[in-house]
């Protein structure tokens, strides 16, 4: 158990990969206990799309906003909230389908995300590792030319998988206290906890040289925490950031109409 739970909190994101590829047989793995995860009443309404062609990688990486591990990973994953497969089973059948309401839309969300956190699982219980990618809505129309995607499905995430070219080091998370809470909400520790947790990441330097749109806080003169990275980051109005297009664009694949 306790190495169950050793395992659990050894996450680290990894960007860099060794030359070493993923075989087809570890892909199997790792697609086959993605399966496993969790899924709102059986549904299963979630596809997977594995890329390995060079050239379409190389595309992928342009569409996240050049992410070379993209690129050079030798497995990236696209996980797809996918209502399309059961819409064809109803249309068979002959029956109304109600994909269009808003339920149907986060029940397909969150079976993908389970499905990816999964993944990633399996990948770091055989050796390798990998990072999320969500910059693949970024130029989410062009994402879904390029996977042939059909309506009633998106990209929610890619993931790059690999062997790591070194060991990734763990990023704190906030104080626990700050995200669970116990009975019902509360901000009562909330002032603390992200005192706390703004000392700990400036004192490990993970937002040195990284200050997030500079110019327009010409006159900060503070420590830069990440507090401060995090209101700016929600306070942008780039469009990567607030990703305007996301609405129109999952009304005219089919989601979100009701």
């Amino acid at each position: 158990m306790n190495q169950i739970l050793e395992f659990l909190n050894s996450h680290a994101s990894v960007r860099q990969f060794t030359d070493r590829p993923i075989t087809e047989h570890e892909e199997r793995i790792i697609l086959t206990s993605a399966q496993r995860s969790p899924t709102s009443s059986n549904l299963q309404a979630y596809s997977i799309i594995s890329v390995r062609d060079q050239e379409s990688k190389r595309e992928l990486a342009r569409i996240c906003g050049e992410q070379q591990h993209v690129a050079r990973c030798p497995l990236f994953l696209v996980f797809c909230p996918d209502l399309y497969r059961l819409s064809l089973i109803n249309k068979e059948k002959g029956y109304p389908f109600q994909g269009e309401y808003t339920d149907l839309f986060i029940v397909a969300t969150v079976d993908a995300t389970l499905a990816a956190g999964r993944a990633l699982m399996a990948a770091q219980a055989m050796g390798m590792g990998g990072v999320m990618v969500g910059a693949i809505r970024d130029r989410i129309d062009e994402a879904c030319t390029l996977l042939d995607l059909p309506p009633l499905t998106y990209p929610l995430m890619g993931m790059s998988l690999g062997y790591p070219a070194a060991k990734p080091t763990l990023k704190p998370r906030l104080p626990v206290e700050a995200v669970c809470f116990k009975e019902s909400y509360t901000t009562e520790s909330r002032e603390r906890c992200i005192s706390e947790y703004d000392e700990t990441m400036s004192k490990l330097g993970y937002l040195k040289g990284r200050q997030f749109e500079p110019d327009k806080y010409p006159h900060f003169r503070g420590q830069y925490s990440w507090s401060e990275h995090s209101a700016r980051t929600l306070a942008s109005s780039s469009p990567e950031i607030i990703s305007g297009h996301m609405m129109p664009f999952l009304q005219a694949r089919g989601f979100l109409k009701k």
